[in-house]
């Protein structure tokens, strides 16, 4: 007896839906990433703190004053006068009342800048800069 056989048909795979699904991958991945923050262009060695805390989720992150080891001062990435800081903060509260200031110092600032810092933020009505440190390791 003889059977009989049937034509064997060649798998196609439909590239086309998976190229959908990869699209909607690689959308989902670009709109999920979480960047970097841009910092300033200058290099800090920040000490290290072991009761540093980060900021809490859902809240917004306070504004950044960097002071280098040679005593400069920027506001986010804008450079500060030591005489204009309180003038500076004054504008920069008067524009947005929620703001806030957190303090990031070069281990080697002089420490006369940041008491200048902590004067101009008392006169604003700042009080209790926090400060960014390096993760303790």
């Amino acid at each position: 007896m003889r059977f009989s056989q049937k034509q064997r048909r060649v798998p196609v795979i439909n590239i086309i839906s998976l190229i959908d699904i990869l699209c909607i991958l690689l959308i989902f991945f670009i709109v999920t990433t979480v960047f970097k923050k841009d910092e300033t262009m200058f290099d800090m060695t920040v000490p290290p703190a072991g009761t540093a805390t980060n900021v809490a989720q859902g809240q917004i992150p306070p504004t950044t004053l960097y002071l280098t080891k040679e005593g400069k001062m920027y506001l986010g990435a804008e450079p500060v006068e030591p005489s204009r800081l309180a003038d500076m903060l004054k504008a920069r509260i008067a524009r947005d009342p929620k703001f806030k200031l957190a303090l990031k110092a070069d281990e080697d600032a002089p420490f006369k800048m940041i008491l200048k810092i902590n004067d101009a933020a008392s006169q604003v009505g700042l009080a209790n800069i926090p400060t960014y440190a390096a993760e303790k390791k």
